[in-house]
């Protein structure tokens, strides 16, 4: 697993359109964070989501994840592997993100950080279930403007809308989104047995 997450964190590292796609997620959430606090959780975590859901979907995207699986025959230490990346790589995303934030809704701050590397495990888990990238990216941000922000007004016990409020202090949205992905995790776990 060790070696899972070294070259996990290597590759996004060498990739110029990892860089970019940071580079990205920080300076949105820097901009959107001087609105408001709950602008930056939002952006945040769909960044640590959207990073996560490229690492892991490109392998499929690209065909490298028979290479990686060869290297890695146990498939539950690769996706562990793939989770801890993604976590690692979200979390500093995060926080950089979020550094004029932090003296001001320092609580807030810290909670956020602390649940983005659940939201990451989460995108692992959901690009590992579909398996293609563009799908989960762009059916991502239909399900968040339609079905939970004009439907669900970012209240119902759904995935992006408990991370909000579960960031915000919700206990009860909390323990919803921790079964979100709990629920994508196990569904990962046991697809990412099926062959390529």
């Amino acid at each position: 697993m060790i070696a899972v997450l070294r070259s996990e964190l290597n590759r996004t590292l060498m990739i110029r359109s990892s860089w970019v796609s940071i580079a990205a997620t920080i300076a949105l959430g820097i901009t959107f964070g001087v609105f408001s606090v709950d602008f930056w959780t939002l952006f945040s975590g769909m960044g640590a989501f959207g990073l996560a859901v490229m690492t892991t979907g490109q392998h499929y995207q690209h065909r490298t994840a028979m290479l990686l699986m060869l290297g890695e025959p146990r498939r539950w230490r690769l996706l562990l592997g793939q989770c801890l990346a993604a976590a690692v790589v979200a979390t500093a995303t995060t926080a950089v993100s979020g550094l004029p934030l932090a003296g001001g809704e320092a609580p807030q701050w810290r909670v956020t950080i602390a649940l983005t590397p659940l939201m990451a495990v989460f995108g692992v888990a959901i690009a590992t279930l579909v398996r293609h990238p563009t799908w989960v990216l762009t059916g991502t941000i239909a399900w968040l403007l339609f079905v939970e922000g004009l439907i669900g007004k970012l209240r119902a016990p759904l995935p992006f809308s408990s991370y909000l409020n579960g960031s915000g202090g919700d206990v009860h949205h909390l323990a919803i989104f921790l079964a979100w992905t709990a629920a994508a995790l196990a569904g990962a776990a046991w697809v990412i047995r099926r062959d390529l």
